[in-house]
């Protein structure tokens, strides 16, 4: 399968949304608050990172990247954290950078800008992003 750059689009409720496949990035409700109950909450990763050097997280869809965002603020919050955080996604409809500074969460962007700023080009492979001093690291898998 080609990897298949994609533009933002936005619902009628001004709702961040994929025209190709009819529906929204995150629920109406507010992406953060998705990607906490959902993700953070619903992996339990935060607790499962306590006390280990390293920790991997999984997810197939990086999307607006919200869940990535969210982790790695909950990572920087958090005085019990691994020492280092690895996160992996696959996505095959990546979004432009812009839109990790102009379409999340408002909390969440000053991270977006870090990850806007090292936004690999949609071309297939695997892309590694590093922040924090190489503690956070980002592998993208277009």
């Amino acid at each position: 399968m080609a990897v298949e750059p994609v533009a933002l689009s936005f619902d009628a409720h001004g709702v961040p949304a994929s025209e190709r496949y009819g529906d929204v990035y995150a629920s109406r409700d507010g992406a953060l608050g998705q990607a906490r109950h959902v993700f953070l909450e619903g992996t339990g990763c935060v607790e499962r990172w306590r006390g280990r050097r390293q920790f991997v997280v999984f997810e197939n869809g990086f999307g607006l990247g919200v869940n990535f965002l969210a982790v790695w603020r909950a990572w920087r919050d958090d005085p019990t954290r691994p020492g280092r955080l690895h996160f992996v996604s696959i996505e095959r409809h990546p979004l432009p950078a812009s839109v990790f500074v102009e379409a999340v969460p408002q909390e969440l962007r000053d991270l977006g800008a870090q990850l806007a700023a090292q936004w690999p080009l949609a071309v297939a492979g695997l892309h590694r992003c590093e922040f924090e001093q190489g503690r956070v690291a980002l592998t993208l898998a277009f």
